[in-house]
């Protein structure tokens, strides 16, 4: 049973990677895809494990700056991909008290 958790952790640490790549993309449809199941992703408590905070945070950060920096300044782009953004920025609200560690809270 206590493989079952590290084999999800090692997992995870692959994919945190490709979701990071894959929220900079200059493509409005890869961003939204990614970040809903990212925001799928953190509707769960299990995904706030300490290893996995930090990661969460710089996915935040890299679905920000592209964000305002790619798709708010082209209006179609910023509708479509808006709706995800606000979606995301719901689902780790009710878990920010995980977010434990004194530089987290300030970036979060």
């Amino acid at each position: 049973m206590s493989s079952r958790p590290q084999t999800a952790v090692a997992d995870n640490a692959k994919i945190f990677p490709v979701f990071a790549t894959r929220l900079a993309s200059k493509d409005v449809n890869e961003y939204i895809n990614t970040a809903n199941k990212l925001k799928n992703w953190l509707g769960s408590e299990k995904a706030y494990y300490p290893d996995a905070l930090r990661n969460i945070v710089l996915l935040f950060e890299i679905a920000h700056q592209t964000f305002t920096t790619r798709f708010l300044h082209i209006e179609l782009s910023a509708v479509a991909a808006m709706d995800i953004y606000q979606a995301l920025i719901r689902a780790v609200i009710p878990f920010l008290p995980l977010f434990t560690e004194e530089d987290l809270q300030y970036t979060c």
